[in-house]
């Protein structure tokens, strides 16, 4: 339905054009009806009109200034004017301003409404049609356009264009500035991997154009006529850059001045987007050949700050480096963390606090430091996605997976480990204590303590008075045992989700254990 706003100053004529079938036979609702031009913008300030029905002649704004400001502000929105015989010169205007349909006012009825709805919807279609295939024309100019300028960047950052080879290149793209003196303004997502996981490649390609396309009109507003000293290029993984040509300039604090005031404006739009991103801005840089891969490097570099500060400016000029060196702490957690029968949980969480402080003040690159947790995960046969190790970007995502880490760390040291026993058994039963629910063999386990199976089997059995097959059967029969109190999980799913793969075996050693079955060992509970 196309939706209809009726403006005229006189109330029975507005009445009478509502009671028409006309409007519902040919696809149109009227929406709402006004009295003059003011009330009739106020609406479409407020809701979407597809077409206005206006009289000419009317008190406070009129017909014409009414057409005038649609035309100007919804120059989409059709226009049908309502004349008298003796209104003819301002139909003449109101058709040369845009009206696209008018109606004589004592010839208006069923007959001739509908005429000219027909009109009128023939016309709001085409319209609609071409401005689609504009849009489309306009898409694909702007692909094109952003491929040819992305090799162009992508070639002089990687130094596979220079000299003639480059000017020529540049041309082509129909890239205007020199890039004599350059800076760069990068604007990174910061969950990136994440978001990158949800969407599908069509819908990645759609926001980087809409994210171009809003940057762009950001951008023009700040540097006016010498918009074009500038392109903003999409370079993959949630990276934007706006590479800016400040040639031109001759003095310093000029060149400075405009850096800043750009970097403001890619700030104040990226705050308005519905992700989080960073911005990193590198110094001014000087040279046609190295100077825009250099802007471009500080930037890429300040991009790592952004693991510890999501909401400021990244400037190169004021940040110290980031450190590629470990918080002394990193390695005592982990010695800790592999040695945990002899730390207390306070203790190690203490840790986790110093570690993360000391990180901050060191500005520890945040790569090394998600490496290091993969590394403590290990070490405490903590198993994670890796995916989840991907999608860490910030110091806080950093620190909640720390702390889940020695919490679990934690849990498993709860597990009944004997005072007394070596470190073979120690590193052998933390390794059960996690994995007992796969299908793990003495084998496994030795390989994972480095020792034997043979005098692994022997050394178990000296240390825990138990033989290791027996060890395992316990610790699953003991989770079996809390699924069937805590959850209403059928007996069969029990029994895998406790590591016995066979359902008849396990009924049959759980009989053993409670002499009862488990069905009988629910009911009890």
């Amino acid at each position: 339905m196309f939706q209809t706003l009726l403006v005229d100053d006189d109330f029975l004529v507005r009445s009478y054009l509502k009671t028409l079938d006309s409007w519902e036979k040919e696809g149109y609702e009227v929406v709402r009806d006004v009295q003059d031009g003011e009330e009739a913008l106020e609406v479409m300030n407020q809701e979407k009109i597809d077409i206005v029905v206006t009289d000419i002649s009317m008190p406070l704004m009129d017909g014409i200034e009414l057409i005038k400001a649609v035309k100007k502000n919804w120059p989409e929105v059709s226009v049908i004017v309502l004349s008298c015989h003796d209104d003819f010169e301002y139909v003449k205007e109101a058709m040369r301003l845009g009206a696209d349909e008018y109606i004589l006012k004592n010839t208006l009825d069923e007959n001739s409404l509908l005429e000219v709805l027909e009109k009128a919807k023939a016309q709001i279609e085409a319209k609609k049609a071409k401005t689609t295939q504009e849009k489309h024309t306009k898409k694909l100019i702007q692909m094109g356009s952003h491929t040819l300028k992305y090799h162009f960047f992508n070639g002089v950052l990687s130094q596979t264009l220079e000299g003639e080879v480059r000017e020529q290149k540049r041309l082509e793209a129909q890239i205007a500035g020199s890039y004599k003196n350059s800076a760069v303004i990068a604007m990174f997502m910061h969950d990136w991997n994440r978001q990158n996981r949800e969407w599908t490649p069509l819908e990645a390609e759609q926001y980087s154009l809409e994210f171009r396309t809003g940057i762009e009109s950001e951008i023009e507003a700040v540097l006016g006529e010498e918009n074009e000293l500038k392109e903003i290029i999409y370079l993959g993984a949630g990276i934007f850059c706006c590479f800016l040509d400040l040639s031109e300039m001759r003095r310093d604090s000029l060149m400075r001045q405009r850096l800043t005031d750009v970097a403001g404006a890619c700030f104040r739009f990226c705050k308005k987007e519905p992700y989080s991103f960073g911005i990193s801005v590198s110094s001014i840089c000087i040279g046609v050949q190295d100077g825009l891969r250099q802007a471009y490097q500080q930037a890429r570099q300040m991009m790592k700050y952004g693991f510890y500060d999501r909401d400021s400016i990244l400037y190169y000029d004021c940040q110290k480096e980031v450190s590629r060196e470990l918080p002394k702490s990193a390695e005592k957690l982990i010695h800790q963390v592999q040695n945990q029968t002899e730390n207390t949980e306070e203790e190690l969480e203490q840790e986790a606090v110093t570690l993360i402080s000391e990180a901050k003040q060191k500005m520890t690159d945040g790569r090394i430091l998600v490496q290091w947790l993969h590394k403590l995960d290990e070490s405490a046969y903590i198993e994670r996605s890796a995916q989840v190790y991907t999608e860490i970007a910030s110091i806080e995502q950093f620190k909640m997976a720390l702390e889940e880490s020695v919490q679990e760390v934690c849990k498993h040291s709860e597990e009944e480990i004997p005072e007394g026993v070596s470190h073979t058994i120690k590193v052998v039963l933390l390794y059960l204590h996690q994995h007992y629910k796969e299908q793990i063999s003495l084998q496994d386990v030795a390989e994972e303590a480095g020792v034997n199976s043979a005098y692994l089997s022997y050394l178990f059995k000296q240390e825990m008075g138990i033989g290791f097959a027996n060890y395992l059967q316990e610790c699953r029969m003991r989770c079996a045992e809390k699924m069937l109190c805590d959850t209403n999980l059928k007996i069969k799913e029990v029994a895998e989700a406790a590591g016995f793969n066979d359902y008849h075996y396990f009924s049959k050693i759980f009989k053993k254990y409670h002499h009862c079955s488990p069905a009988d060992y629910r009911k009890k509970q």
